[in-house]
């Protein structure tokens, strides 16, 4: 049968740099590509062309053996990918809350196993633990590329035996049911969609079939050209307009992978301008480097945040992306090149059995880690009462599932959350997380002052949109339809806004309260709580003396600038501004515990129970209409007696 996969290709290499960079440039957060992640597609596509080439060459020459297969894996994963958790497993131990410790241990155990996507999925849910607090959780793709090479090298072995066509069947057979499966499942539960093998086989097959099938006459000059240029345009595309609001992968994640697929396929048959492009050296350099820069570039960042305590100034972003260069250099020059050189004489039961003790030391250092409970012993009983509040369940607290949607797939329950009242006010909030983080509070003084609470929350969907006619998206038509919908037939005393909101929100606010105003006696938008570059816990674990000025060293500057200018575009539009920062911070010093130490938010900025209760208990002032329009509570002192 014939293979496209003959010789070293430059340009592949080059494409290489194109998966990676836009990978590691929205990890880090630089603007622009936030459509970045489309590059571990990229890559799934280049991995099943080269290994199915591989495969199917030695299928047709009669050379191949599963034991030289899983000897070349081993030779090409194994040493960068367990220096790097050596390094990170003591970092960790370092920096580490317990319950962090605990969880981490557990990814070592599964990243050891190739199974590390599973463990993430299981762990994934809008409150659950941080993605800045899993160190390696860039592993998930390594998890999906080894669970694919379990079975697809037994597949293509069976198949061989059979006529000439039966693998081409037997790969159009799985793409299309991957994809299928994919783009189905993508509508009831996308994280398994996002991290499972059935649902991302797909893109590892969009690659084998370039390898499996002939060439197409891409000895023609402009073919080749229009291929490649077309190619890269798709995935440009993707990095360029997709975002965290669009459906992946699913149908989505065949612009890229069908892109990488073109350029693949144009190479395969001589060269192009792209191709020429992709050769560049310096290119096909950081395709060389592109697998151990995938490793290290995630400690970074994640270590930043919780080691170092910083924020992603961009300073901070230039220093992660040089630091991620200089150790994926590093390791591709004295791990990965050795190692991928190894003498032929080597026998494979050697190779394979130092894989094995791999893999039994990687299983024993999580298991150092899980059994004793993520190591407690290191903090006192202060700092453990603090930490424990990283494992908070807002989910829950918030009315998760049911007035809260976390997740598309969630409904919303309107007859349990938008009960109205006759003979009390009524007062609906509305907005995203950082809106139902006001409802435990709510409900305990708004409900003392005999206010009836409706909730209308759903996750990442601040209330502010340009256009209510025509809402994009499910966010915005949650939003659209609670404001345009229900609340014209559900008249109501007070309607709150509240969102962690962005400048981008600015120019959409002005019609929704416009549209609130028309059916509420008066409209209160909530500014923006004080945020933390990382869990507020982790400030009050590290201090040694004085809570307040240690978590004042964490605080993010976004929300401060945003403030005065949310307050002018609310005012000016005919609602009333309640200022959080306002309330809870004397200049960079803000408010971190209440009720004997209970800290006040739970993570970066949501609020705890006790913390929410303070909170609007200040804001009652406000939402009872004892306080004129444009004004805010206020304490002596950021941590001083409540009012």
């Amino acid at each position: 049968m014939k293979t496209s996969h003959q010789a070293y290709r430059p340009d592949i290499d080059g494409l290489r740099a194109v998966a990676i960079l836009p990978v590691v440039l929205f990890h880090i957060g630089f603007p622009g590509f936030f459509g970045g992640f489309v590059g571990v597609d990229v890559f799934f596509v280049i991995s099943g062309y080269l290994i199915t080439g591989i495969i199917v060459r030695e299928l047709r020459q009669g050379t191949f053996s599963i034991a030289d297969f899983y000897r070349r894996r081993v030779l090409r994963i194994f040493p960068a990918l367990f220096v790097m958790l050596l390094v990170v497993s003591v970092l960790a131990a370092l920096v580490m809350l317990p319950a962090e410790l605990l969880r981490y241990g557990k990814s070592v155990a599964a990243t050891t196993l190739f199974s590390s996507n599973i463990l993430f999925y299981s762990e994934s849910g809008y409150f659950a633990p941080d993605s800045h607090t899993k160190a390696l959780l860039h592993t998930w793709s390594l998890a999906v590329e080894e669970q694919f090479y379990l079975f697809w090298p037994l597949i293509l072995m069976a198949l061989s035996t059979s006529r000439q066509t039966a693998i081409r069947w037997g790969a159009v057979i799985i793409t299309v049911v991957s994809l299928g499966w994919s783009v189905w499942l993508l509508k009831h539960d996308a994280t398994a969609t996002f991290y499972l093998i059935p649902t991302r086989a797909w893109e590892l097959m969009a690659g084998a079939l370039v390898a499996i099938f002939p060439g197409l006459p891409a000895n023609r000059r402009w073919l080749r050209e229009v291929l490649a240029a077309l190619g890269l345009l798709m995935i440009l595309v993707a990095i360029k307009f997709y975002n965290d609001s669009v459906p992946f992968p699913g149908a989505a994640a065949l612009l890229p992978c069908v892109g990488a697929a073109a350029i693949i396929l144009a190479g395969s048959g001589g060269n192009s301008l792209v191709g020429r492009l992709l050769s560049w050296q310096p290119a096909v350099f950081i395709g060389k480097i592109s697998f151990s820069l995938y490793l290290w570039h995630w400690p970074v960042i994640v270590f930043t945040q919780i080691g170092l305590l910083r924020e992603q100034t961009w300073t901070v972003k230039v220093i992660e992306l040089l630091a991620s260069f200089v150790l994926g250099t590093l390791s591709w020059r004295y791990v990965e090149r050795p190692f991928r050189h190894v003498s032929a004489a080597v026998p494979n039961r050697q190779v394979l059995g130092r894989a094995g003790v791999a893999i039994a030391l990687g299983l024993v250092v999580g298991l150092l880690y899980v059994v004793p409970q993520g190591w407690p012993q290191r903090f006192n009983e202060q700092q453990l009462a603090a930490a424990r509040y990283e494992t908070y369940d807002g989910d829950h607290e918030y009315r998760g599932g049911t007035c809260f949607v976390v997740g598309d797939n969630q409904k919303f329950d309107a007859a349990q959350c938008l009960q109205t009242r006759s003979g009390s006010p009524n007062l609906l909030f509305i907005g995203d997380s950082h809106a139902a983080h006001l409802w435990p509070g709510l409900q305990a003084e708004a409900g003392a002052a005999g206010i009836n609470v409706l909730q209308a929350t759903h996750t990442g969907c601040r209330p502010a949109i340009a256009d209510l006619a025509q809402p994009k998206g499910a966010c915005q038509k949650f939003v659209s339809q609670i404001v345009t919908e229900w609340l014209p037939a559900h008249p109501v005393d007070v309607v709150v806004l509240a969102g962690r909101w962005t400048r981008a929100d600015l120019p959409g606010l002005p019609k929704v309260i416009a549209a609130a105003r028309q059916h509420a006696k008066r409209v209160v938008v909530v500014g923006p709580i004080q945020q933390y570059v990382s869990a507020l816990p982790r400030f009050l674990v590290r201090a040694s003396s004085n809570q307040q000025q240690a978590a004042a060293q964490g605080l993010a500057s976004g929300p401060f600038a945003l403030d005065p200018q949310l307050r002018e575009v609310a005012v000016g539009a005919g609602a009333q501004y309640f200022s959080l920062i306002g309330a809870l911070c004397a200049q960079r010093s803000c408010k971190v515990t209440v009720d004997n130490g209970v800290p006040l938010q739970f993570d970066y900025g949501h609020l705890t129970v006790e913390g929410s209760r303070y909170v609007v208990g200040l804001m009652m002032p406000v939402l009872d209409g004892r306080k004129p329009v444009d004004t805010v509570a206020s304490v002596p002192a950021a941590n001083g007696p409540r009012p």
